[in-house]
């Protein structure tokens, strides 16, 4: 199986089916693993919102949990390790341009790394970009033409070891123009299709949201109000009637056990951008919506989603979802990749990758001239809502 790379879409071979949005290693690759060489200590310089640890273990438990391949790295916030680290973290959020180490005691092997988890347009402003010329030598971030390709945060989609089908097989995506007469005529799936079946047992809504940003770059909400014209969309937090608190939590989790589609509408229209929202449906018994920037079929297997890029109109979006909530059969085809794939919440996939980048000799010596120059890229680009908009109007 070939895994991602950076700036690279991932491609399978036909006896396996991929892994989505990750670089996973497979459970051989895991016993392959090494803790011979000497340690590569790797310091977090200042805090990931408030925490000293990242939410991860320190030491080297991390490494050692997750079954990384090679595993003698080891995770410090003590400064005092900072001429013996081979690499400093720096997270973008919490950078600060007056407390950074002394450049006159820089190891010249030592990786500087950019830790960054938002947006083109949320970190625009962040001084982290005027202040670090020829300053950071990787970047680990969501995007996937980062260095080290990370989305700890977010979550991935891991292939079951018992997983059957190549990729050649897989579920081919269904619109509305491609539903036959009679969409009954599609299911050939095992799925019990009786009201019993457990998965139907609790749905009797539509679609939920949780939102508390009623305002976004995205224009998210402008879209699904109109979609709320023709379907009935229950709004929860700060931007609706109805309240669950806290919203990231497993009483509100098992709340959507109710509905049949989650809105995972994303406040940024940034490519590679796959927050949590997207995530928290796949792991739930619910289908996603989703609406953002990011190639979804290189996150997630075909009939696991509803993409609003696929429709002409919120209406048609809207015309979709009830001719699913009608058929019981045809919205139980979007929870066959389940037998394929898990849902892994806090991948470690990253941190595996950047061990293994400390320990490969063949590293060649790298350091961004001016890191704006990478972050704000053309070719990886940020639409404003607008602009989005105007994508998903048909063509007159």
């Amino acid at each position: 199986m070939e895994e991602f790379e950076p700036g690279k879409l991932a491609s399978s071979v036909d006896s396996t089916v991929p892994n989505y949005g990750d670089k996973s290693i497979s459970s051989v690759d895991q016993r392959n693993y090494k803790t011979s060489q000497p340690t590569k200590k790797i310091l977090f310089w200042n805090k990931y919102f408030g925490t000293e640890d990242y939410e991860l273990n320190l030491g080297r438990n991390s490494f050692l949990e997750a079954g990384c391949r090679v595993r003698n790295c080891f995770l410090t916030a003590d400064r005092t390790l900072l001429n013996d680290s081979d690499a400093v973290i720096f997270h973008a959020n919490d950078f600060n341009e007056r407390d950074l180490p002394d450049p006159r005691y820089r190891r010249s092997n030592q990786r500087f790394i950019f830790y960054n988890y938002e947006t083109v347009l949320t970190a625009s402003d962040m001084p982290v970009f005027s202040q670090t010329k020829h300053f950071f030598n990787w970047t680990m971030t969501y995007r996937r033409d980062s260095d080290i390709y990370d989305v700890r945060p977010y979550g991935s989609l891991r292939r079951r070891t018992d997983a059957r089908l190549p990729p050649s097989n897989m579920p081919i995506r269904l619109t509305t123009e491609t539903l036959p007469p009679d969409p009954a005529s599609l299911i050939t799936t095992s799925f019990n299709r009786s009201r019993n079946h457990p998965i139907l047992a609790k749905k009797t809504k539509m679609v939920a949201w949780f939102v508390s940003r009623c305002h976004s770059d995205s224009l998210r909400e402008e879209y699904f109000e109109l979609v709320g014209q023709h379907v009935p969309i229950d709004i929860y937090g700060g931007c609706g009637p109805l309240k669950c608190m806290p919203s990231r939590s497993e009483k509100c989790d098992k709340l959507l056990d109710s509905y049949k589609f989650y809105v995972a509408a994303e406040n940024a229209i940034c490519a590679d951008y796959v927050s949590e929202k997207f995530y928290r449906a796949l792991a739930s018994d619910i289908v996603p919506i989703v609406y953002g920037g990011a190639d979804y079929s290189a996150y997630a297997p075909p009939m696991s989603y509803i993409d609003v890029a696929d429709f002409v109109s919120p209406k048609a979006l809207a015309d979709y979802l009830k001719l699913l909530h009608e058929n019981d059969g045809l919205y139980l085809k979007y929870f066959d990749w389940k037998k394929d794939y898990k849902v892994v919440s806090r991948p470690a996939d990253g941190w595996c990758e950047l061990c293994e980048k400390l320990n490969d000799p063949n590293q060649l010596p790298k350091v961004y001239k001016d890191l704006t120059d990478w972050w704000f890229h053309k070719d990886i680009p940020c639409l404003s809502g607008y602009d989005f908009l105007e994508t998903l109007r048909p063509v007159s």
